[in-house]
């Protein structure tokens, strides 16, 4: 009789541990099912081939990356969006034409929206069948959240939602935000100057930004340039940066051995990525039709559900960007469209506050996920 109860006993703990063993298999074989992913691709396109980086978990739903510029480049953008949102989602990091890795553009004519919005649909498609996905999501930062609404007014059945960070829908808002900005700034130093030669050059930067204000944008590569960078500094403010402790500089990247190794480029391939920026750059900038696309009434035929977010301190976009923006989504109720201002934050909340900008991102993919 206590025989049979021992072995009887020793059955039972035979079968819990072959049971314990065999949780402990299915969970390390969903947890490995579950392994996140990393792939290069080179997708080809009409006369050349773009760079994506595709991470994150492979059975959740798919974003592509829209990053800013036009000539900016996705590679940081693993570092400063990655962490919050790979183990989430499946992130695809596009370089744009002439971008980052993908091939340098010489043919300028191919630098244009139309081109840009061809691209972006070639590489949804591939993307989709790639990674077996019915629809997929875009984030666009600053250009790239003009250029995402500007795809989706052609191709908006292929979106399931989207997130315009820091991004434009009305050019003519955004080049005068900046301009009668800095004018006002100007005017108000030189209420204040002592100094002849202070006065000298606020009088040149209040001739300068009158001359452009009343250009039709035609040549603006070097002005805005001057706008954005040069002008501030000398009025004591940043048109990106709340922050400007916070600016991670060129060669803080070229310096930082481990965020090249992550975006995966050697020092000489990050050394081309200016050069190549220059080219995209100037080709759009000095284009006045790019420079005066105003797509702010177009905004009523989205129905796909959108965030908008921006930093309280933009001036490259101008301050009320983002709630033009929002206001313009007639076609989406209150319901189906956020708005997000994040506060201390200038044109660069994934630089800025990631924490924050990550929080509002996965809430409203999470909400949305298909």
């Amino acid at each position: 009789m206590i025989k049979n109860k021992m072995n009887c006993l020793i059955s039972i703990v035979i079968l819990c541990l072959i049971g314990l063993t065999l949780l402990v298999v299915s969970c390390d074989m969903k947890q490995k099912s579950h392994q996140n992913i990393d792939h290069e691709i080179m997708e080809e396109v009409p006369e050349s081939h773009l760079y994506i980086r595709v991470r994150g978990n492979a059975e959740k739903p798919l974003i592509i990356n829209l990053h800013g510029g036009p000539g900016g480049y996705s590679g940081i953008d693993i570092k400063l969006m990655g962490p919050g949102l790979e183990d989430k989602f499946l992130i695809a990091y596009l370089d744009q034409r002439g971008c980052g890795k993908s091939l340098t553009c010489s043919d300028t004519a191919r630098l244009t929206v139309e081109q840009y919005i061809d691209d972006l649909d070639i590489v949804i498609d591939s993307l989709m069948n790639r990674y077996h996905k019915i629809y997929v999501n875009l984030m666009g930062s600053s250009w790239g959240g003009m250029y995402g609404f500007l795809y989706m007014l052609s191709h908006q059945e292929k979106i399931n939602s989207y997130a315009c960070i820091d991004g434009k829908a009305n050019s003519f808002y955004q080049n005068h935000s900046l301009i009668d900005f800095e004018l006002k700034k100007a005017n108000e130093l030189l209420q204040k100057n002592n100094s002849e030669s202070k006065g000298s050059e606020l009088r040149f930067i209040i001739s300068e930004l009158n001359r452009i204000k009343n250009s039709n944008f035609e040549h603006f590569h070097t002005d805005v340039n001057w706008m954005k960078h040069e002008v501030p500094s000398m009025l004591g403010f940043n048109a990106y940066f709340a922050d400007t402790s916070k600016i991670i500089s060129f060669n803080d990247v070229l310096q930082d051995t481990d965020l090249l190794k992550l975006m995966k480029y050697s020092r000489e391939e990050y050394s081309q990525v200016g050069e190549k920026a220059e080219i995209v750059n100037r080709a759009f900038r000095n284009n006045a039709d790019y420079n005066n696309i105003n797509i702010e009434k177009e905004l009523a035929l989205i129905h796909t559900p959108t965030a908008v977010i921006q930093g309280d301190h933009d001036y490259v976009v101008g301050l009320g960007h983002a709630e033009l923006i929002y206001n313009a989504l007639t076609g989406l109720s209150a319901k189906r469209k956020e708005l997000h201002i994040i506060p201390e934050t200038g044109h660069c909340p994934a630089i800025e506050e990631p924490e924050r900008l990550s929080e509002i991102l996965i809430a409203f993919f999470e909400k949305y996920s298909k």
